[in-house]
């Protein structure tokens, strides 16, 4: 009887693509304001979550394990019916849907037995319970989240929220889901792993090149670096610093002189070749032996100064999968876990086994010591050795599972794991059977799936939303990209990826694309793209992708045009007034070219004397401004890491701010902008 009311198993998901919101379906309990919980929510759930005696925290997923009397459950978080859906395991029946206000990206067990879910695109947490065993589910309350919900843990009596967009962590009441305290974060933060004691947080970020730690107790945050390692250097530097300490010893001037030339040098390798930024980091889970691994990948994006036929270094892999480890006690990440692993530039069609260069959602099994890894564009679950320095280079074993694989849970007791893929609504039932594929040019094999009924008319999305979000994370397709990059690989989540690239026309800042692309003509930095449909061609083309057929490209152009934009930031509603007023005053001359009430923006070039070394041109298309508060670092180049560098270091050729002399006005300005 007690196996009958544990939970199976709990994991984590980063991505859910969201619609816009809905009317709340009847009966449903009214939001509870930010800070006062659900006060007298009682569930009285037939399911029980594992014990914390074999886990002591529990992540989030899309899809949950659990075992409702007789019967083996996995509810899915589907977030194109907008609903929670369980379905029966052994006999692939779909046991009931529970219709929800929004659009669900990730779900945990609590201790009561109710389900927390997210609703992202509502900014709120609904627990749902069980009542009986028929796999329906009923809300019992709700409460505010943070603004772009995604990821979701519990500890204990402490469950922890991620707001990618709105940059924040929310630690809320388990048992009366109030916010007892919320944590500001960088940009785009996702997964996040909760301590034994409920002490700390572990958070990845799906750009940064870091995982953040927090200290719930003082609120106090710290970051940990994921940069990659690039070993084709190393020697070089260890070899300068020889040279270094031996030219130290001497006393004379040329010795002196070759001392601050040799520091440059290794300066500059240290800053742009030594180490690579890391991006993709939508998951992360707990190993068993007091590690956290997080898969990822590397970048090259190439030298600034240089102008390549391509975007990136053309000599190097541009991209390299890696998981990083980190050591939990001393919040460090395993050095070896960050070595940029060697591969080939060039996407093989052949391969059957292509890299991994979209990770989503990750799950560990205990029983094997395995890693389970999703994979987006490859539509693949991948099988590391979790106890691995190197997690990466240690396979071992895939399946093909479903489009769109984004979440993953672990039944040890049955020797299986489930995938649920939101792109073709299947769930992939894989036997943990590790016997290696010998041949790396072979096939993996496909897993069993279980298709969920179709959508209503109403709520299915059109075909050509559906074939481009498909192609958009297409990974390893040489139609799009001759070394395996997907659309998703620098606009991750439809954002952006935080990195400047080499490009043939100079350093190129990657832009957000979510509720930024209608009536934003032109395209390009340059402006030279009159539609996205010749914008799109053109960046395939430079990628060395032999491109797709005018279909395809009308199909991702609807997906990306339609790409659900996040909430807008909020701020003190007098400052923002006050910034508003500045932006449109003569004085500063801002809404000269950002003068579009919509997108900010002009549809024009101009030259405002921001030419960087290795640019072509001088004149750069007037960006949108809207929602530039969730990005950065700035300008074409991201030459401006924080809002106020950009809104002082353009003063005389981008407006005038030089005026504005009140700290007091300044943020106000700042927080105009960051509300756009």
């Amino acid at each position: 009887m007690r196996m009958q009311r544990r939970w199976l198993g709990w994991m984590v998901v980063g991505l859910a693509a969201c619609g816009g919101g809905a009317a709340p379906p009847a009966g449903a309990p009214k939001t509870a304001a930010n800070g006062q919980g659900a006060k007298g929510c009682h569930v009285h759930s037939v399911l029980a979550p594992l014990g914390a005696t074999e886990r002591p925290s529990t992540e989030g997923s899309a899809v949950v394990l659990a075992r409702l009397g007789k019967k083996s459950v996995a509810f899915v978080a589907d977030e194109d019916a907008r609903s929670v859906i369980a379905v029966d395991l052994d006999t692939k029946a779909e046991l009931g849907r529970t219709k929800l206000a929004g659009a669900p990206s990730a779900m945990v067990g609590n201790a009561d037995g109710s389900l927390l879910v997210l609703l992202r695109d509502r900014a709120e947490v609904v627990a749902l319970e069980a009542d009986d065993e028929s796999g329906a589910l009923a809300i019992r309350c709700a409460a505010s989240a943070p603004s772009d919900a995604v990821g979701i843990a519990r500890s204990g009596s402490i469950v922890a929220v991620t707001g990618g967009f709105s940059r924040t962590l929310a630690i809320l009441d388990a048992q009366t889901l109030g916010t007892s305290r919320t944590v500001d974060l960088p940009r785009e933060p996702r997964a996040v792993v909760l301590s034994a004691d409920g002490a700390s947080a572990f958070v990845s970020h799906a750009v940064g090149s870091a995982l953040s730690h927090v200290d719930l107790r003082s609120g106090k945050t710290s970051a940990i670096s994921l940069r990659g390692a690039d070993r084709r250097f190393a020697f070089m530097r260890r070899m300068q610093k020889m040279q270094l300490e031996a030219l130290r010893r001497r006393k004379d001037p040329a010795s002196v002189a070759m001392v601050r030339q040799l520091e440059a040098v290794d300066g500059a390798e240290t800053a742009g070749q030594i180490t690579r930024p890391s991006c993709q980091g939508f998951a992360l889970t707990r190993a068993m032996d007091g590690r956290l691994v997080s898969p990822q990948v590397f970048v090259d994006p190439g030298d600034p100064d240089q102008n390549p036929d391509g975007y990136g270094d053309p000599n190097t892999p541009t991209e390299s999968p890696s998981v990083a480890v980190i050591d939990e006690a001393t919040r460090q990440a395993v050095p070896a876990s960050l070595l940029v692993r060697e591969r080939s530039q060039l996407v093989d069609p052949r391969d059957g086994r292509p890299e991994c260069l979209l990770p989503r959602a990750a799950a560990v099994d205990p029983k094997t010591g395995s890693l389970l890894v999703t994979c987006f564009g490859i539509d693949t679950l991948v099988a590391y050795d979790a106890a691995s320095p190197t997690p990466v280079a240690s396979e071992r074993k895939r399946w093909i599972v479903g489009s769109g694989p984004v979440g993953v849970a672990v039944d040890s007791q049955a020797g299986r794991a489930v995938v649920w893929s939101q792109f073709d609504r299947t769930l992939s039932v894989v036997s943990l059977d590790l016997t290696p594929t010998d041949e790396r040019s072979s096939r993996p094999p496909l897993a069993p799936r279980i298709a969920l009924g179709a959508l209503p008319a109403a709520e299915r999305p059109t075909p050509e939303y559906s074939l481009g979000r498909i192609l958009f994370h297409a990974a390893s397709d040489v139609r799009i990209a001759q070394d395996g990059r997907a659309c998703a690989s620098c606009h991750p989540d439809g954002r952006d990826d935080a990195i400047t690239w080499a490009t043939p026309e100079g350093p190129r800042r990657s832009i957000m694309l979510a509720g930024r692309i209608q009536k934003s003509a032109p395209y390009s930095w340059n402006g030279t793209a009159p539609d996205l449909h010749t914008h799109i061609s053109h960046t395939f083309e430079r990628l060395g992708g032999t491109g797709l057929r005018s279909i395809e490209l009308d199909a991702l152009g609807e997906y990306i045009t339609h790409l659900a934009a996040p909430a807008a930031l909020h701020a003190d509603e007098a400052k923002v007034a006050r910034g508003d007023a500045l932006f449109h005053a003569k004085e500063a001359g801002c809404a000269t070219c950002h003068r579009d009430q919509a997108q900010l923006a002009d549809g024009a070039v101009h030259d405002v004397k921001s030419r960087a070394k290795s640019d072509r041109g001088e004149a750069f298309d007037t960006p949108s401004l809207h929602l530039i508060g969730g990005a950065g670092p700035w300008f074409h180049d991201g030459r401006y890491a924080t809002l106020r560098d950009l809104i002082r270091g353009s003063d005389g050729t981008m407006g005038h701010t030089k005026h504005i002399s009140s700290e007091g006005d300044l943020e106000a300005l700042e927080a105009y902008l960051r509300t756009r």
